[in-house]
């Protein structure tokens, strides 16, 4: 232990929640290029959930959040809509 430091203790978490546990974060990395290829095309979130069985549309709308954050997919005047 350094002599003059003082290192802060973290308070003990009480009551831990882990957000999301009931959502599906997991994508094969061919499903998320065929994702890229339909939102550029226009596909609706809505319908992309569709397209790969997924109840909860939020899953498609990390994964379109994951894509656009590493530069796969750019902004489209329509959003999360779509046009189809």
């Amino acid at each position: 232990m350094l002599q003059g430091v003082t290192i802060p203790t973290r308070k003990a978490r009480k009551n831990r929640v882990i957000v999301l546990e009931e959502m599906n974060f997991v994508w094969d990395k061919p499903e998320l290029e065929e994702m890229a290829q339909m939102w550029e095309s226009g596909s609706s979130v809505f319908s992309i959930a569709k397209h790969f069985k997924r109840e909860d549309p939020d899953e498609v709308i990390l994964a379109i959040m994951h894509l656009a954050k590493k530069d796969k997919i750019s902004a489209r005047k329509s959003g999360l809509k779509g046009e189809s």
